[in-house]
């Protein structure tokens, strides 16, 4: 007792002696341990537990020497220093000054607050930078016995390491990267982003090579990407490619991906372009090239404007560039400015403004015949209700044309329309009533429309067009209804002129129509105004509902007998196709739908879905039949089965995927595709097989392998081999790819 009585008052007064001349700083260190001593010249000797706490840092080790006159801490032990960012460092035989900014120390170990660690056989501390020698860098926690020798999974030597702490940045020289303790490549000078780094700065960004096999012969391509910090919201990243080898002229392909964030919007703009610099004899220096632009920015509290492009100098550019952009695979590139504003008279009105071009972006296509839309004008006033009726109204102009019209499109045609809406809902005999109105008012200006063999049709065509309707709803639950279901018999009655729309009108925004659940109550089945209803009819079904299950059964009867709309559906008799729909939705859902044909006794088309979650993953089966009869004849006939199966995590990291398509008239597999997923906290790998297979006899299939290793903090690397067949090119390609580190788990 005594004796922890007498260590108390040495540390007491050690702390007085050390502290009392300077008490007012608050930059002194404290002292303590289990025992602490003086020798003749005055140091401190910290023996037991030692400790000393400076501006939020610890310094812990069993033997802490204060040389008080040099104001250097001496270290001849293993020791411990936890900075005030929860770092920690660990090493032996050292020394630090005073303020712990400045060291040297052996058998250092560096571990940061992300879990990431820094080994080296010695280090220095100068102020915030720490330079390793012979280091080991590697976020990895995991660890990989090998024999008798265990590493992390992967890791990065370098001869010299530089730890940036305060611009957060990872210098490294002659560095190494080991997978499985494998050498994979080497760099002479590497530059990484610390782990602890969230701001941006300027630099080089991780090189890629490329090897392209043709045959017998090889190239190379070498990428030195640079990413500009311009300012807080503006950044830009140039990626300049070189090409080399394989007996052919040099080429390079330059990209500039440029991001700005604006006040109230965006900009993005992705140049990629390809020149010929080196190639002999040469006159023209860009060969192709492609620009796409997005920009969005609100301009005020009420109006917003888009514009959206996307140009390129030759079909497939941007496919061939960048096949993994959505744009790659449509049928035309569209450059567009839009304009929206919302609540400009009313609380609900909608204004939009819109100007399209198009490029054609598939072979075998004319551009000329592709529209400008120039402009596209609309403005919904909103819903206003007076003695119970709403009305709503939508004003609409366009400019379309084109360099030459087609046989169903017009060269150029100009649209002014009002659509007039009202609707008076009540609840009357048991029954939701609701009577409504559509009112349409257009003029057409045409030119060029081809209305017969090679008679062309240039002029106005003046249209009123109204049509009324009546909704009646009749729910209503059966006594004793253990499953609490409803019953809701409906009926539509809809009434039209009869006057057929007219084919000296260039159809150009109801081309996408189909008979469905979703618009067999509609007054104008039609998506858009070029066309109009001209339907006389009645629609009758019910639904059967509850929280968990429904089921639709509809069809209507055509009054008509010129009716556009349902002749284009393929039904010559008055009775339309039968509709009908089932959903399960719970942990599992299951739904299917189907369309028949009562006059031909057809089913034309059923569609069965199935999402199924179980112990193992999440199973999604879908199931396609389409047919259509024309004067009997059987003209389509598609029948498809989807898959896709996605497992859980096994062995805490593991995961497998599995889809395709599979043509159940052709009996071939046009597409699947195999994957397989590792991803633990600090390392990544993707292995992705898929196979595109087609019945005719030129083409041939395609295989598809891919392999994508991804590091923490560092990146992920793909290769991609595409095998069109065994005598044709190969080509074998390593790409960087952009990280998300949130992929990376840990099983802790």
């Amino acid at each position: 007792m005594n004796n922890q009585i007498n260590k108390f008052l040495k540390f007491i007064l050690v702390i007085i002696i050390f502290f009392l001349p300077k008490f007012n700083n608050a930059s002194e260190i404290l002292i303590y341990a289990d025992n602490i001593s003086y020798d003749e010249e005055e140091n401190i000797i910290a023996r037991g537990n030692a400790k000393i706490f400076r501006d939020n840092q610890l310094l812990v080790s069993d033997l802490i020497i204060f040389k008080k006159k040099d104001k250097k801490i001496i270290l001849p032990t293993n020791f411990t220093l936890k900075d005030s960012n929860n770092n920690f460092l660990n090493g032996s035989n050292g020394f630090f000054n005073q303020n712990l900014k400045n060291g040297e120390f052996n058998n250092l170990k560096i571990k940061l607050n992300d879990g990431s660690r820094i080994i080296g056989n010695s280090g220095k501390r100068i102020g915030d930078i720490d330079i390793i020698t012979k280091g080991v860098y590697t976020p990895c926690k995991s660890r990989i016995k090998i024999a008798n020798f265990v590493c992390p999974t992967w890791q990065l030597e370098g001869e010299k390491i530089l730890h940036d702490n305060k611009n957060l940045f990872l210098y490294q020289k002659h560095s190494k990267m080991r997978v499985i303790n494998t050498p994979v490549f080497y760099i002479p000078y590497l530059v990484t982003p610390s782990p602890l780094r969230k701001d941006r700065k300027s630099g080089f960004l991780t090189p890629s090579l490329s090897l392209n096999f043709f045959d017998t012969k090889t190239s190379q391509s070498i990428s030195f990407p640079y990413y500009f910090n311009i300012s807080m919201d503006k950044e830009l990243t140039f990626t300049p490619m070189i090409n080399y080898g394989a007996g052919v002229d040099s080429s390079q392909r330059f990209s500039f991906d440029y991001n700005q964030i604006i006040s109230g919007g965006n900009l993005s703009t992705d140049l990629t372009f390809d020149s010929n610099f080196e190639n002999q004899n040469n006159n023209k220096w860009l060969s192709d090239a492609s620009l796409v632009t997005n920009y969005n920015q609100n301009i005020n509290e009420k109006f917003k404007i888009s514009i959206d492009s996307a140009f390129q100098t030759s079909q497939n550019y941007i496919q061939i560039t960048n096949p993994n952009d959505d744009l790659s695979y449509k049928t035309s590139l569209s450059s567009k400015i839009n304009i929206e504003g919302y609540n400009i008279k009313n609380i609900d009105d909608y204004f939009k403004a819109n100007i399209n071009f198009y490029q054609i972006n598939q072979k075998n296509e004319d551009n000329k015949t592709t529209p400008t839309v120039l402009p596209n004008l609309s403005y919904y006033t909103g819903a206003k209700t007076y003695n119970n009726i709403r009305f709503t109204e939508l004003y609409e102009f366009y400019n379309i044309f084109r360099d030459k019209n087609t046989t169903i499109h017009s060269k150029k045609q100009q649209k002014i329309s009002h659509k007039f809406n009202t609707s008076n809902e009540f609840i009357k005999f048991n029954s939701k009533i609701n009577f409504r109105t559509e009112t349409y008012n257009q003029i057409f200006n045409i030119e060029n429309k081809l209305i017969e063999n090679n008679t062309y049709h240039t002029g106005s065509v003046y249209r009123l067009f109204p049509i009324i309707g009546l909704d009646i709803l009749s729910p209503f639950k059966l006594k004793n209804n253990k499953h609490n279901l409803v019953f809701t018999p409906k009926s539509h009655f809809v009434l039209s002129p009869g006057m057929s729309n007219s084919n000296k009108i260039s159809n150009e925004d109801s081309s996408n129509n189909n008979l469905s659940l979703n618009n067999i109550g509609s007054l104008n089945r039609y998506s858009g105004s070029d066309k109009v209803d001209n339907s006389k009819r009645i629609s009758y079904g019910f639904t059967v509902n509850n929280e968990v299950v429904r089921f639709d059964l509809f069809q209507l009867y055509e009054f008509t007998n010129n009716s556009n709309f349902h002749s284009e559906q393929g039904n010559d008799d008055h009775l339309s196709d039968l509709l009908g729909g089932f959903e399960y939705n719970k942990i599992n859902k299951f739904n299917y739908n189907f369309r028949y044909d009562p006059n031909e006794s057809f089913l034309k088309e059923q569609n069965v879905n199935l999402i199924n979650n179980n112990g193992f993953g999440e199973l999604k089966l879908s199931y396609l039949d389409q047919k259509n009869k024309n004067d009997g004849i059987v003209t389509q006939d598609t029948e498809t089965f989807n898959y896709e199966y996605t497992s859980k995590k096994f062995f805490n990291f593991s995961q497998i995927k599995i889809n395709g398509l599979y043509d159940l008239k052709k009996e071939i597999n046009t597409e699947y595709n195999l994957g397989y997923s590792y991803f633990d906290e600090c390392f990544g790998i993707n292995i992705d097989f898929g196979r595109k297979s087609y019945k005719e006899d030129n083409l041939n299939p395609q295989d598809i392998l891919t392999f994508m290793f991804s590091f923490k903090n560092i990146g992920s690397y793909k290769s991609t081999n595409l095998a069109v067949s065994e005598k044709d090119k190969q080509d074998i390609k390593w790409e960087e790819n952009d990280l998300d580190n949130s992929l990376f788990q840990s099983n802790e």
